[in-house]
């Protein structure tokens, strides 16, 4: 742990069920299984100082296993597909050690269907959480079609505007730019989760991420595409 900071501990949760690719978590890239690499970026930044993995599936947890992680072995109405990210870590902090809760750790909450978020990528995000003085972080991608140009249909399946309809006639680079969370870090006090019940969003610090980092794996198509975009350091 760096001086003068407060824990970080990282949660990878890694359940075995997926829909768009079986045994997600599982699949190869360049020859490891896809949680691997969330679980080895984590491991390599300076600034996490204990890393969990959450799983129901056995052979995901000896992944962990083999990696030197804590383990923590998900109770099954924890890993349906109705399951929350939110019941997730409230189970993490709850076997959490009394001791180490009352730390009020950073909770760093990496998915591994992010498999290009690197080492580099957290330990920035959690520096710009130190020199902002801010209680969350939240990885973004800039959007290139602008929600401000965004219609949706009426009772009548006719077109209204989500803001004001003078914005879908402004050109583009004139509205401001927009973000959407990417699903690759999510950084917080536990404190933070806790009074607000959930992750938080609103006042977080964005750590902006390029389109090719931000790969989200949900379907066959994007494994092939991050087998392809893995860099000769995951080798």
């Amino acid at each position: 742990m760096i001086e003068n900071r407060r824990p970080v501990y990282a949660l990878v949760p890694a359940r075995g069920g997926s829909k768009g690719v079986i045994k997600k978590n599982l699949a190869l890239l360049k020859s490891r299984p896809m949680v691997w690499y969330t679980l080895n970026a984590a491991q390599t930044s300076s600034l996490v100082d204990a890393v969990w993995i959450s799983s129901d599936d056995e052979e995901i947890l000896q992944v962990g296993l083999d990696a030197g992680v804590n383990l923590i072995r998900r109770p099954d109405e924890l890993a349906s597909d109705e399951a929350s990210a939110i019941g997730v870590v409230e189970h993490f902090l709850s076997i959490l050690p009394a001791h180490l809760m009352s730390l009020d750790p950073v909770v760093l909450y990496l998915q591994p269907t992010s498999p290009l978020r690197t080492a580099q990528h957290i330990s920035e995000a959690l520096g710009i959480m130190q020199s902002k003085a801010v209680s969350s972080v939240v990885s973004v991608v800039e959007q290139r079609h602008s929600p401000f140009k965004c219609f949706k249909m009426d009772d009548q399946g006719r077109l209204q505007s989500l803001f004001d309809e003078t914005l879908s006639n402004v050109r583009r680079q004139d509205l401001p730019a927009t973000y959407l969370p990417n699903g690759a870090i999510y950084a917080f006090f536990a404190s933070e989760f806790k009074a607000r019940g959930g992750f938080p969003s609103n006042g977080s610090a964005p750590y902006i991420m390029s389109e090719i980092d931000s790969v989200d794996v949900d379907t066959p198509a994007d494994l092939d595409r991050v087998n392809e975009l893995i860099g000769a350091t995951h080798a």
